[in-house]
């Protein structure tokens, strides 16, 4: 599965830093090794359960690998709701140069399990202002804005 956090303004929204510097939005792929473990529940429960890529967003140009997630958030604007892709390859999220850090760390948001092995990347992706915009439309609840959704 993959998920983005973002912040309000472009200035925050990222979970990671680099080099002090945040980021408007952040993407996480997350991966369990199925080979390993049976399901995702008992990934979480083991060191090495998961593996997630952070891809740091930075404002800037239109993001055409983006625009199909995007199209799709007035479908996903209540809690639950879900939208299918079709001909969409997570790949496409992906910055030319896969350079990256990887460290020991915890899922971000509760329970925090301590199984992630973390890489992210170096070179971030690009998002158009409109396309962040569209992001900071969802809500958790009536008149209640889903930003800042970082930790």
């Amino acid at each position: 599965q993959f998920h983005f956090h973002w912040g309000a303004c472009d200035t925050h929204g990222s979970e990671h830093t680099i080099d002090g510097k945040t980021y408007a939005a952040e993407l996480h792929l997350v991966h369990w090794n199925a080979e390993k473990y049976s399901d995702f529940a008992e990934a979480v429960k083991a060191p090495d359960g998961l593996a997630v890529i952070g891809v740091m967003l930075k404002v800037c140009d239109s993001n055409p690998a983006l625009q199909k997630i995007v199209s799709s958030l007035e479908c996903l604007k209540s809690k639950g709701a879900k939208s299918e892709f079709k001909d969409f390859s997570p790949c496409s999220l992906l910055p030319s140069c896969l350079q990256y850090w990887t460290y020991l760390g915890s899922l971000t948001t509760p329970p925090l399990c301590e199984c992630v092995i973390w890489l992210v990347l170096e070179e971030p992706i690009s998002i158009g202002p409109d396309q962040m915009a569209k992001f900071r439309t969802l809500e958790f609840g009536p008149n209640e804005p889903m930003q800042d959704n970082y930790r």
